[in-house]
């Protein structure tokens, strides 16, 4: 992730076990990261131990929070944007975002675009999504999924099974994310008085286009709000 503008202070929403904290740390950069899950958090904490400066980890919802405080950057990345379910979710988090942002504050959210192909597969289809080295387990371990969505809602529930060689299913997750189209989360935007001030699709910042698989919104304050 560049890091853009200088930024002095930075606040990253969901930002879960601390995957980019580093990154910021690395540039002395005053870190505040905001997750609802405590666990995730003492994880970030621990990692980031050998800092001299420390990150400000917060618990709390990012539907509801407030910190006092305004921030050259806030972004939310890897998706979890996806996991406001509903337009009145979504407006509650951008509401509190606006008041941690000054006039010159960017505002990044980084989402995939829905595929039609992955919305809509046949029923109890389980497809793989990724592998990982489970270092308990001392193995490899395969994740599949299988989808439900909802057309009428735009919510994709979806279930996780693991498994590795000699143990097929050993565990299930079952979690549900809002698919958000172009035209929805920019009237979304519009609406709550953010300007666009980029649309990317892609970390190279390839303007969006049809063949885009991320859509990645560089946000301001609307100056006339």
């Amino acid at each position: 992730m560049a890091i853009e503008n200088n930024p002095k202070s930075v606040l990253e929403l969901a930002c879960g076990t601390g995957r980019l904290t580093n990154i910021f740390l690395r540039e002395n950069i005053n870190y505040t990261g905001i997750d609802i899950i405590p666990h995730f958090l003492k994880i970030a904490k621990k990692k980031m131990e050998l800092y001299s400066n420390k990150p400000t980890l917060v618990h709390g919802d990012i539907k509801s929070f407030n910190l006092n405080k305004k921030y050259d950057l806030i972004f939310i990345a890897f998706n979890s944007f996806l996991h406001l379910l509903t337009n009145k979710d979504i407006n509650r988090c951008l509401t509190q975002i606006k008041l941690h942002m000054h006039d010159h504050t960017h505002f990044i959210i980084d989402v995939f675009i829905p595929n039609p192909l992955f919305l809509y597969k046949p029923e109890n289809y389980k497809s793989k999504v990724l592998e990982f080295f489970d270092s308990k387990k001392k193995e490899k371990v395969y994740v599949e999924e299988i989808n439900n969505y909802d057309p009428d809602t735009d919510i994709n529930k979806i279930t996780w099974f693991f498994s590795t060689k000699n143990e097929i299913d050993y565990d299930k997750r079952n979690f549900s994310m809002r698919m958000l189209f172009p035209s929805t989360i920019n009237k979304l935007l519009i609406d709550q008085d953010f300007k666009i001030c980029n649309l990317w699709g892609d970390y190279d910042k390839t303007k969006l286009n049809e063949g885009s698989k991320l859509q990645i919104y560089d946000l301001m304050l609307n100056s006339n709000s």
